[in-house]
């Protein structure tokens, strides 16, 4: 075999190394990129865990003026703390106060996480009792079924997306009392990647019977 034979079967070797290496990385890739997500997926949805009772723990530790437990009012500057116009909240919606509660700002996108409360819980001038209303509800699906009613409080992130076109998305987005939760999905036109959490009042009751907050 001449030298010449040689180096053009040493490129066409190359060149098939080359697409193997090619299809490898590639097929590679993916999977990464999914575990990437998963692991953003995962630690979002633990620190919403983790919110979720410190929320609950703010309540344990705050008294308002008539001596009963409420909880924090959302942050509507930005600077991690709530804000109050007088005994009541600026808004009942806004981003987490992640700073009065100790906890992370951002979910695992880089994004605030959002925080809904229900006005009579969070008064800090007449706390909320064992027979305090909320008003937040939690669907499977826009005009769905009812997961969870009468809520005191949500917290959710908004996904890897942020704010998709899908209706059940815009759902939580709409700053109103309704929420939407249901498991992740890429269907075009239905897609859905938020994760929630909420505390039934008779959890919360429960919290403060217990440490002797209430009633």
């Amino acid at each position: 075999m001449t030298s010449q034979n040689l180096k053009g079967f040493t490129l066409i070797e190359m060149a098939i190394v080359l697409v193997i290496v090619g299809l490898i990385l590639g097929g590679l890739l993916l999977p990464l990129s999914v575990q990437v997500d998963q692991k953003k997926y995962n630690e979002t949805h633990q620190a919403l865990g983790e919110i979720r009772e410190a929320i609950m723990g703010f309540s344990l530790s705050h008294s308002a003026l008539d001596g009963k437990p409420y909880l924090p009012c959302p942050d509507t500057d930005a600077n991690g703390m709530e804000n109050r116009t007088g005994a009541i909240c600026t808004s009942p919606e806004g981003d987490l106060p992640w700073a009065d509660l100790g906890m992370p700002r951002l979910d695992g996108w880089d994004r605030t996480y959002r925080y809904r409360v229900t006005p009579a819980y969070s008064s800090n001038a007449v706390g909320f009792t064992l027979t305090s209303l909320g008003v937040i509800d939690v669907l499977d699906a826009v005009a769905g079924n009812v997961i969870a009613s009468n809520l005191p409080l949500v917290v959710f992130s908004r996904g890897k997306n942020g704010v998709s076109g899908s209706v059940d998305e815009a759902e939580n987005s709409d700053n109103d009392t309704v929420f939407v939760s249901h498991p992740p999905s890429e269907v075009a036109g239905s897609e859905f990647d938020d994760a929630l959490v909420w505390v039934p009042s008779v959890l919360l009751f429960n919290r403060m019977v217990t440490a002797s907050r209430l009633p």
